[in-house]
C-alpha cells in the first residue's frame, strides 16, 4: 500500500469510526490481531483490546470529537497529531461525570500491513486531561 493509502484508512478512524460514531467500521480498518500500546492498558493483543480502549473514552465522553492537525507517513507507519474535544459525561477511572469540557492535544502512530491497522500507540496529553477534570492539580 502507498502511504497516501496508508493516510486514507488512518485518517477514517477519526473522521469515521471517532466522529461518525461508526464503531462498526472497526473490524475493516483493524486487523484481528492488532497490538494496542496505550499509557492506562499497557500493550494488549486483538481488535477487541482497541474497542475497550475506544469504549472507554465513548462511555466517559460520550460524543467526543477529534480534528487532525497534522498527518505524516513514511513506508508502514503513519502518525497523526491531533486535538480532542469533549465533555465528561461519564464515569472516568473512577471519577464520576462533572460535565466539564475538556480539549486534548495528542500524537497517535499506526504501522499498517495489507491495509489494515496492525500496530496502534496512544499518547494524548493524558495528565492535561486529568487536570482539566480535577484529578489532579495543575
Amino acid at each position: 500500500m502507498s502511504t497516501e493509502q496508508n493516510k486514507a484508512i488512518v485518517r477514517r478512524v477519526y473522521e469515521d469510526v471517532i466522529n461518525q460514531e461508526r464503531a462498526e467500521l472497526i473490524e475493516a480498518l483493524y486487523a484481528a490481531d492488532v497490538v494496542v500500546h496505550d499509557p492506562f492498558m499497557g500493550e494488549a493483543h486483538g481488535v477487541g483490546a482497541f474497542r475497550e480502549l475506544l469504549g472507554m473514552f465513548d462511555a466517559a465522553f460520550p460524543h467526543h470529537r477529534v480534528a487532525i492537525d497534522a498527518m505524516v507517513a513514511e513506508g508502514d507507519m503513519v502518525s497523526v497529531l491531533h486535538t480532542h474535544t469533549a465533555t465528561h459525561g461519564g464515569t472516568f477511572m473512577g471519577m464520576p461525570a462533572t460535565g466539564k469540557s475538556v480539549v486534548v492535544p495528542g500524537i497517535e502512530l499506526f504501522r499498517l500491513r495489507d491495509g489494515k491497522i496492525v500496530e496502534f500507540w496512544r499518547k494524548d496529553d493524558d495528565v492535561s486531561l486529568m487536570i482539566q477534570l480535577g484529578m489532579i492539580p495543575s
